[in-house]
C-alpha cells in the first residue's frame, strides 16, 4: 500500500515524468514477454531497448498532452461527452498516431525513412483494425470511471499485452521474406554477374 501511495503521489506531482518511466518499463516488459512466449531462445535486448525508447520518447509525451486536450471536449450529457471523446480518440487521433509509431519503430531499427514508411503501410491496417477491438472499450472505461491523472495506470496495464502483440506483429513482419524476393529467387536465371543484388533488408 505504501508503494502504491508513493506512486500515486509521484504521478500527481510529476505526471509526465512518471508516465515516461512507466511507459518505457511496461513496453520493455511487453517485448520481453513477447520474445518469451514466441519461443525465442536468446533475449534480444536491443529490440527490447527499441520498444522502451519508443514508448518513453514517442508515445508517453504526446499522450500526456492528448488526454488533456480531450478533457476540453464537453457536453451537458455525460454519455455523449464520453462517446465523443472516445470517437475523437479512436477515429481521428489513433490512425495517425499508429502510423507515426510504426514509422518511428522502423527508424529506431536503423531502416531508412522511405523503407520505414513502406513497412508502415504494410503493417498499419492490421495494427489499427486490431486496436479497434480493444482500445475503444478501454477508453470508455477510462473516460467514464478513471480520473485524469490515474488513467495512465489502466492504459499501461492494458498496454503490457497490447505492446506484446505489437512487438510480435512488427518483428514477425521483418523476418518474413517479401513476395518480390521469393519471385526473384525462383525465376531469376541470369548469368552469375547478376547475382550480386542483395535482398532488401
Amino acid at each position: 500500500m505504501n508503494l502504491l501511495r508513493s506512486f500515486n503521489a509521484t504521478l500527481a506531482r510529476r505526471p509526465l515524468i512518471t508516465q515516461i518511466v512507466v511507459s518505457g518499463a511496461v513496453a520493455g516488459a511487453g517485448d520481453v514477454f513477447a520474445q518469451k512466449v514466441t519461443g525465442q531462445k536468446h533475449w534480444d535486448y536491443m529490440r527490447t531497448a527499441r520498444f522502451s525508447c519508443l514508448a518513453a520518447v514517442f508515445i508517453a509525451p504526446p499522450l500526456n498532452v492528448w488526454f488533456r486536450v480531450l478533457e476540453k471536449v464537453r457536453h451537458t450529457n455525460r454519455h455523449a461527452q464520453v462517446f465523443a471523446r472516445m470517437s475523437i480518440d479512436q477515429f481521428m487521433f489513433s490512425p495517425i498516431f499508429n502510423a507515426i509509431i510504426l514509422v518511428n519503430l522502423r527508424l529506431l531499427e536503423g531502416i531508412s525513412l522511405d523503407d520505414s514508411i513502406d513497412r508502415m503501410k504494410k503493417d498499419w491496417y492490421d495494427v489499427y483494425t486490431s486496436s479497434l477491438r480493444l482500445w475503444p472499450a478501454v477508453q470508455l472505461v477510462n473516460f467514464y470511471f478513471v480520473p485524469l491523472n490515474y488513467r495512465v495506470i489502466l492504459i499501461q496495464v492494458v498496454a503490457f499485452f497490447w505492446n506484446s502483440w505489437l512487438s510480435f506483429k512488427t518483428q514477425t513482419s521483418i523476418e518474413e521474406p517479401t513476395a518480390d524476393f521469393l519471385e526473384e529467387e525462383t525465376t531469376e536465371i541470369e548469368p552469375p554477374a547478376q547475382y550480386n543484388t542483395e535482398m532488401e533488408k
